[in-house]
């Protein structure tokens, strides 16, 4: 039997599900490349494996080493889908970077604020799909009971999902951040449950432990968060990617907000409760 030369990704998407399927397996320093590519491809497009190397943190030889793991001769050819795709998606991005850091760090808060607002809802609008919506709402559907867990920056967007679903007439648990409740929390955990995951860096230990808990009893979990490859994310059944965006080291919640709403909005619409 011949050898047979491995398919190689022709586009962003291949790419990025090539680099979702072997992420477990990569050393540390090409998880953290992945991540950059999978998180950040339009900004990776363009930048030299210098500029990427001061981003990540990691040694430019990395950037090669990364390349050969993934099957390809050099860096340039992974750039060159990068750069595919962002032709495909020119309009979305420009929205983006109509404004460097320094630009949006000079303008007063108001400003600031709303513009940075109004690029993440509209990354909400562009990038998640009624597939993915629709997915989630059955799971809600037919859960026995909806928990719905976020910490920190998270818990906002947690309680305000928890509160419209519930009334919708949803069975819903919204974990409580106090740590003395913790145990009772994870007891209510059943196999006939779904999880509303909701987490962003600093990612907090106590909603991945509720995850990890939802895994153990096979409870399908889907996830808010930044990343695919996001402790919540990893095993999760839908993946919805929200607030990337920042400005004076402040991230936007108003994306997250957003699907918060369209999700148990939706969820009402489907039950017959609008």
């Amino acid at each position: 039997m011949g050898h047979v030369t491995p398919t190689l990704p022709e586009n962003y998407p291949a790419l990025r599900d090539e680099l979702l399927s072997r992420y477990e397996t990569l050393p540390s320093q090409l998880k953290i490349i992945a991540q950059h590519l999978i998180d950040h491809p339009n900004e990776a497009a363009f930048m030299t494996i210098a500029a990427l190397s001061e981003a990540t943190g990691v040694q430019p030889s990395a950037f090669i080493r990364f390349s050969k793991a993934i099957g390809f001769k050099g860096f340039s050819d992974i750039q060159t889908i990068l750069r595919s795709n962002l032709s495909q998606r020119r309009e979305t991005y420009a929205e983006r970077v109509a404004r460097s850091a320094e630009d949006a760090d000079a303008l007063p808060p108001l400003t600031r604020f709303t513009q940075l607002a109004n690029m993440s809802i509209n990354a909400v609008a562009n990038d998640i799909t009624d597939e993915q919506v629709a997915k989630a709402v059955d799971l809600f559907r037919n859960a026995r009971l909806l928990h719905v867990v976020g910490h920190r920056r998270s818990w906002p967007v947690a309680a305000y999902f928890a509160y419209i679903a519930a009334g919708f007439g949803a069975e819903t648990h919204l974990f409580s951040p106090a740590g003395a409740m913790v145990e009772t929390n994870v007891s209510l955990i059943k196999s006939q449950d779904v999880m509303l995951a909701i987490s962003f860096p600093e990612y907090s230990s106590a909603t991945r432990s509720f995850v990890d808990q939802a895994k153990r009893e096979n409870v399908p979990i889907v996830a808010i968060t930044n990343s695919r490859v996001a402790p919540v994310a990893r095993a999760a059944a839908v993946v919805f990617e929200v607030d990337q965006e920042t400005t004076g080291g402040f991230r936007s919640a108003a994306g997250a907000m957003a699907l918060a709403q369209i999700l148990a909005v939706s969820y009402g619409e489907a039950v017959g409760g609008l």
